[in-house]
């Protein structure tokens, strides 16, 4: 039977904070313990701090069986962190609602109204939406961006990445986000009303 989940009362001058410190780091001293010396190499190998961290939760033999019984989310999630790193550095990073309206030449506020109206490709890291760097051109959104980000207004805005940089057969090999940036917008019009037939988007 599975054990109840550990309280997350707070008492006294506790903040969530400390807490979250307290159990983030007795479960990282577990799994630094029972790691390889390859293993650790590997992790620390990693550009960021975060990436050290997501190569170590990768490792099923280092989070262990008994956590992985108790918690069955915790592989996916993990590779879930690590995917969205990877959309994030194929897309050339992100740039902030301050950065892309310098970019566009108007305003933060302007920004976030067009990332509403689903004119933008916005991703969520943390509390701050973040503006994937390969949807702009010189001057502008690429022309096609908003037609894939209001397809996937239901799926949401990672898996519009994911679609937008991932190659396709169907456009020759080719990513839809390539093709779009070569004028072809009919062509990915296409990929997405098929997409949407088979139930993707």
């Amino acid at each position: 039977m599975a054990r109840p989940a550990p309280s997350t009362n707070i008492r006294g001058s506790d903040t969530l904070q400390a807490v979250f410190l307290r159990r983030a780091t007795s479960a990282l001293e577990r799994m630094t313990a029972s790691a390889s010396p390859k293993t650790l190499s590997e992790a620390l190998a990693a550009p960021t701090d975060a990436g050290s961290l997501a190569h170590l939760l990768s490792q099923s033999d280092v989070i262990g069986s008994a956590v992985i019984e108790l918690d069955p989310l915790v592989p996916a999630l993990v590779r879930n962190v690590e995917h969205r790193k990877l959309l994030i550095e194929r897309a050339g990073g992100t740039l902030s609602a301050e950065d892309a309206g310098r970019l566009l030449g108007i305003s933060r506020q302007a920004v976030d109204k067009r990332r509403r109206a689903g004119s933008m490709l916005a991703v969520r890291e943390g509390s701050d939406w973040r503006y994937p760097a390969c949807q702009f051109d010189n001057t502008d959104v690429v022309t096609g961006i908003p037609d894939v980000v209001r397809a996937y207004a239901s799926s949401g805005s990672w898996v519009a990445l994911d679609f937008l940089l991932a190659p396709d057969s169907a456009l020759g090999g080719r990513s839809p986000l390539e093709v779009l940036k070569a004028g072809n917008r009919e062509a990915v019009l296409r990929q997405l009303r098929s997409e949407a037939q088979d139930g993707y988007a």
